[in-house]
């Protein structure tokens, strides 16, 4: 018997390395994931410990989070109950946007390499992502002028990442805002997903660019910087105006009330953040300043705990090699225009450092 599904999702392959595990991986060291394994924050571990099982009776209602997420971007923006829908990370608010704004046929414009997750909910739509290719002679480093000539009105959003997954740059926010004011003129929402976000000052945040632009939307999750991966919490800055519409398709209870309990207190500790990105660069630089010959870093950020390896010989499969020391990496095959020769490396934790040397020093000495 073949049940009547969506013929759309049906015609489609999802291609995202944003999987669920079947089970235990064969690595000893995991520099894939975007979680945050360089530190966590005391505050969040405390809340953890003052979680009580009578939270779990009821449905979850409690507006901490959003109490502690106003609070937290008050000398950038004043926003109120209504900017902001909770969802269980920042990828399922990506799911959510896709929701209220495509129809089949759409167009989104973005840049790749990028989130692929988001490029496959795109085509499981129906709609097709239109891009621009961050170039390898210009060390793949973002450049406005060529998606603001791609930029049209038969497209739906823009989505931009920053920092860019996978290679940990981030991009200027002059450069978001040329892209805002272009896009508003055609009535054309843009999706600025902040997943990496607290990896960078709160200054390049485009949350500072909230109230200017009524076509920005941005995406924000506990799960990167924050280190609440597996507490799925997430949300979404939104102008007001889109609030009866999300309300309509968005799941009230999507985030439990532990997570809101733990996001709402996590969040208020700033210093930790401080110390995560300064401690994630030092790690970083590590591996960055070392002179390699063959291995080579696209444009990347210090303070931002991802960025793309690739090697000058298109034959070797840098997550194959990684693998042959028992370390994960996502191959660059995973992201549109890239091949095997790329990878996207997570900084590891300070005690794999040694180890994770080890392997990028056999790497870089194949030819």
């Amino acid at each position: 018997m073949e049940l009547k599904i969506n013929s759309i999702i049906k015609a489609h392959t999802k291609v995202s390395y944003a999987i669920e595990s079947a089970g235990p991986r064969p690595y000893d060291i995991d520099c894939a994931e975007g979680t945050n394994i360089v530190s966590y924050s005391p505050t969040a571990e405390e809340a953890f410990h003052e979680l009580q099982f009578e939270m779990l009776r009821s449905y979850p209602h409690s507006l901490t989070v959003k109490d502690s997420v106003i609070h937290y971007w008050k000398d950038y923006a004043d926003l109120n109950y209504k900017n902001i829908t909770l969802c269980d990370g920042s990828i399922s608010g990506l799911y959510l946007i896709n929701r209220l704004f495509l129809e089949n046929g759409d167009h989104v414009l973005g840049y790749v390499p990028t989130f692929s997750d988001f490029v496959a909910d795109v085509a499981m739509h129906g709609c097709t992502f239109d891009f621009v290719t961050l170039k390898p002679e210009n060390n793949y480093k973002f450049c406005p002028q060529d998606l603001l000539e791609k930029l049209n009105e038969n497209h739906k959003l823009v989505y931009i990442d920053n920092p860019n997954n996978p290679t940990g740059q981030v991009i200027p926010l002059a450069d978001i805002e040329l892209i805002l004011e272009a896009a508003k003129k055609l009535g054309v929402a843009v999706i600025v997903d902040e997943a990496y976000g607290e990896y960078m000052s709160k200054e390049n945040s485009a949350v500072s660019l909230f109230k200017k632009y009524d076509n920005l939307i941005i995406p924000k999750t506990f799960s990167k910087g924050f280190g609440l991966a597996g507490m799925r919490a997430g949300y979404i800055l939104m102008p007001e105006s889109l609030n009866p519409y999300m309300t309509n398709i968005t799941n009230p209870y999507c985030m439990s009330e532990l997570s809101r309990s733990v996001a709402a207190k996590t969040i208020r500790n700033e210093a930790f953040l401080d110390e995560l990105r300064a401690e994630t660069a030092r790690l970083k630089r590590m591996i960055l300043d070392y002179p390699w010959k063959n291995i080579s870093a696209a444009e990347t950020a210090d303070s931002v705990s991802i960025s793309l390896l690739i090697h000058k010989n298109p034959e070797v499969d840098m997550a194959a090699e990684f693998a042959k020391f028992r370390i994960w990496v996502y191959s660059g095959c995973d992201f549109d225009t890239l091949t095997k020769n790329t990878c996207r490396f997570r900084v590891p934790a300070a005690k794999d450092m040694d180890r994770v040397m080890e392997a990028l020093k056999a790497i870089d000495a194949i030819d």
